[in-house]
């Protein structure tokens, strides 16, 4: 995916330049100089950045919000879940960017009670790029270790351990 995410990158530097040095008027080099930095930042985003923008206003990056408040399950989780059933990163990517585009409960690896408490996310995907779809892709592949995982995992673990016991204070009227 980085091949093909540099390639396309550098050809559209290419394609600027080339309209940069055609255009005669300085003030047009100016505005056309302007656009091309804008979009060189625009097409350098992390898959950090892409998953803050795009996806963590519903997939938290931990477990300490409030699970009242959870739009969709824990990024942590859906990607220890993702991995546990496809066999390389490359199905991981592939299988990201074609559920972020058409998400359905049919090719989706969540668990029955976690699609009757959140339903179906929408196709944030359709709004983005290919090279922005396996960007994140790879940053959800790479970002969440099995250590990571582990963890994120006991903490959940413990939190409904709490929340089964009476520990969580309910308030009362």
């Amino acid at each position: 995916p980085f091949i093909t995410l540099r390639t396309t990158y550098l050809f559209n530097m290419k394609k600027s330049l080339l309209v940069y040095n055609m255009a005669k008027d300085i003030k047009m080099k100016k505005l056309l100089l302007l656009l091309i930095i804008g979009m060189t930042s625009l097409s350098a985003y992390s898959g950090e950045d892409i998953y803050k923008a795009k996806c963590a206003m519903c997939h938290a990056n931990n477990i300490s919000m409030d699970e009242a408040k959870m739009k969709a399950p824990p990024m942590p989780m859906v990607s220890m879940r993702l991995k546990s059933r496809l066999q390389t990163e490359k199905d991981f990517i592939t299988f990201v960017d074609d559920y972020l585009q058409n998400p359905s409960r049919e090719k989706g690896f969540c668990g029955p009670r976690a699609f009757q408490r959140f339903g179906t996310m929408p196709p944030v995907g359709k709004d983005m790029s290919k090279e922005e779809r396996a960007t994140v892709a790879l940053w959800l592949y790479k970002h969440y270790t099995s250590d990571e995982t582990k963890k994120f995992k006991m903490r959940n673990m413990q939190v409904q351990k709490e929340m089964k016991c009476g520990a969580v204070k309910i308030p009362t009227h």
